[in-house]
């Protein structure tokens, strides 16, 4: 069928309206959903379910999705791909069901087959694991549920139950109670699984899985590569193994790593996301269906996104090519603070989708799980590595991948556009200081300090640079000290940081005794150490040209800034930010004299701050806060963690924590404390 008519702009014309009234007669008869189709325009890019008349209103206004010539998504098969030894009458089975399992599994092992195209079909080829798994489920898929069931195969059954059990919550047990009833409730001849862990198996073959690599436990090194068949750490010294103990007969050895990092291959991951007809079409969408009017809603927008895009003009010629971010954070999977112990996941994050799939948790890939007691820290390099090379391979060379939207092969490449940390996280992301004297990393060697006395802690008091020229804080003598005239310094380039950390010499690994390193202080006139290592990332030859290569999690730092300034307002012992030792250093500092402490009969006696509340004043504060209502969705019911007769809050997670900060806070400090302050909150 000709289909040269999709990419012609002359959309009045007899030819094209009678194409048009073609396509849609046969997307009803193959794909309707009731009576609305995906909409293949330019704008929906089959993303939005239409009627017809809207459907063809937008093919004449907007166009016909360029490159759509197989209409997969509206009823047309695939063409087929090599198999090895599977039979293509089974693999490419029509179906009538509304799950359309058979389409699943067709180009799940269209996916899995990276071996290319064979001149001699008649070759006879060893299909790989994963396609023999496959084939068990292409067989199970045409069993039926019970005999003379028409509606059900025991695979879509199952696939149902496994879902519904998802949505819903279900616990393993009631998963086991529910099979046990419905095996004595089906007629016989039905073959469901006994229990979940035989259902898990039967569709783990749709899984990905992980790698296992044995790490040091003082984090020195992986067990990996030239390092696999080692058993003592060449470093530490430390053996890899927990323990070693032999079966009773002496003919097997059983050993237990000390620890284990796991690695969900990012490839094969990547791979994943053009197996389904829809997910796969949507990694265009960045270049597709983005609205490109100038304002800022997907990271697309963003002049990085155009300068990574003009630097790797490769790379961005083909819009499939995955741009990601990668997060990670250590928190405590006991949820006991009394266990020492964290576990650090690594999480790519693929920009190419819509704003409403980017962050949601399921479009979130699991790329590594660090475990470690304390956390690794500065050694976080070493657990990087084999994403990192798989990325770099991914870059340079790519991986065949099957593209089940186009029904075709196509090189995948992967790039990461930046890291998402919290503030001390950036340190182990990217080996600056994030600490002491030049602990701003955008700021590097004119980060301006000072060691407070009382306090103990470093102060930075030069973000007045980064104000506009005429700004009144610039002059604001009493406030800061002095007037402010300098501009804001500039982040040091790629090449600068390549530069500064060229003469390097990282040891990666702790002490086996576990002893801290002791920090030693810099002596008079010592060059500032602003980098410790070169960070890993570096090894990615676009790394050192990205105009942004590290994001802060704002949830994570907005959480806390929220809670100082309620531990603050409520006065909470030890958590107020205003107490003694600060009042002290700004009366040292000479500024902000209405602060100072005064001595009254022998003692200090701290001056109300315009932010102090009376007792009764903090009661309203938090009965404020607990009288609120969220619309549903919007955010947690926070009355549970709101004491008002003992004026404390507590237990607010980052959601919450954002929400006061910017919706709750102006408002319920608004009639209770002065003008200046509660105007600097709106």
């Amino acid at each position: 069928m000709d289909r040269t008519w999709i990419n012609s702009d002359s959309r009045h014309t007899k030819a094209y309206l009678q194409s048009v009234n073609n396509f849609l007669a046969f997307a009803f008869k193959n794909s309707a959903v009731g009576s609305k189709i995906l909409c293949p325009c330019r704008k929906c890019v089959n993303s939005f379910w239409r009627e017809a008349s809207d459907v063809r209103e937008h093919l004449i206004c907007d166009g016909f999705l360029e490159g759509y010539t197989i209409w997969n998504l509206h009823g047309e098969p695939t063409p087929s791909v090599n198999h090895g030894n599977f039979d293509d009458a089974e693999l490419m089975e029509d179906c009538n069901e509304d799950d359309d399992i058979s389409g699943m599994l067709r180009d799940l092992a269209a996916g899995l087959d990276d071996r290319g195209d064979f001149e001699d079909n008649s070759s006879i080829l060893e299909p790989c694991v994963e396609l023999l798994a496959i084939q068990k489920l292409v067989d199970e898929n045409s069993k039926e549920l019970y005999p003379n069931c028409k509606k059900y195969t025991q695979l879509r059954f199952l696939v149902r139950l496994l879902h519904l059990k998802l949505l819903g919550g279900w616990t393993d047990r009631s998963f086991n109670l529910l099979l046990d009833l419905l095996n004595d409730a089906l007629p016989e001849g039905s073959s469901l699984p006994r229990n979940f862990h035989e259902a898990k198996k039967l569709v783990k073959s749709i899984g990905i899985g992980y790698i296992s690599i044995h790490a040091c436990e003082n984090d020195c090194i992986l067990y990996w590569k030239d390092n696999s068949d080692l058993n003592t750490c060449p470093k530490c010294k430390v053996s890899r193994w927990k323990s070693v103990r032999k079966s009773l007969d002496g003919r097997h050895t059983y050993k237990v790593p000390r620890k284990v990092l796991r690695y969900f291959p990012i490839k094969k991951c990547l791979q994943r996301l053009f197996l389904s007809s829809k997910t796969a079409s949507l990694t265009r969408w960045h270049d597709e269906g983005r609205r490109k009017d100038g304002l800022l809603r997907h990271p697309a927008d963003s002049p990085l996104w155009q300068d990574f895009n003009d630097k790797n003009q490769e790379f961005a010629a083909d819009s499939r090519n995955i741009r990601l971010a990668f997060a990670t954070d250590g928190f405590n999977p006991f949820r006991s603070m009394n266990i020492s112990y964290s576990v650090w996941p690594g999480i790519c994050i693929p920009y190419n989708f819509p704003p409403s799939m980017c962050m949601k948790q399921s479009n979130f890939i699991l790329s590594l799980l660090i475990p470690s007691r304390y956390g690794p820290g500065s050694d976080m390099d070493v657990y990087y590595q084999p994403l990192v090379y798989d990325l770099l391979d991914m870059f340079e060379n790519g991986v065949r991948t099957y593209d089940a939207s186009k029904g075709e092969y196509f090189q995948l490449r992967a790039a990461v556009l930046w890291t998402i940390t919290d503030f001390p996280g950036l340190g182990y992301a990217s080996g600056c200081v994030t600490a002491g004297v030049v602990a701003c990393p955008d700021c590097h060697s004119s980060t301006c300090s000072i060691q407070l006395g009382n306090g103990s802690k470093t102060c930075y008091m030069g973000h007045r640079r980064f104000l506009h020229a005429n700004h009144p804080f610039r002059f604001d003598v009493d406030k800061f000290g002095g007037t402010e005239i300098r501009s804001a310094p500039t982040p040091l380039t790629g090449d600068e940081i390549l530069d500064c950390t060229k003469d390097l010499n990282t040891i990666f690994g702790k002490d086996p005794s576990g002893k801290k390193p002791t920090s030693k202080k810099r002596k008079e006139g010592e060059p500032l150490v602003i980098f410790k290592r070169r960070s890993i990332w570096f090894i990615l030859p676009y790394w050192k040209d990205l105009m942004l290569r590290h994001n802060f999690d704002f949830m994570h730092i907005g959480k806390n800034v929220s809670e100082s300034l309620v531990k603050t307002f409520l006065g909470t012992a030890s958590k107020s930010k205003d107490n003694l030792n600060s009042r002290l250093d700004i009366q040292a500092l000479g500024i902000r004299t209405d602060l100072h402490p005064v001595e009254v009969e022998g003692q200090l006696y701290l001056p109300p701050a315009p932010y102090s509340m009376s007792p009764d004043e903090r009661k309203l504060f938090c009965q404020v806060l607990k009288g609120v209502k969220f619309p549903d969705g919007y955010a947690a019911d926070i009355r549970h963690n709101i004491h008002v007769n003992e004026r404390k809050i507590f237990g607010l997670k980052s959601h919450e924590s954002h929400i006061i900060l910017q919706h709750l806070l102006p408002l319920a400090v608004r009639k209770i404390l002065p003008e200046i302050v509660s105007a600097a909150n709106k």
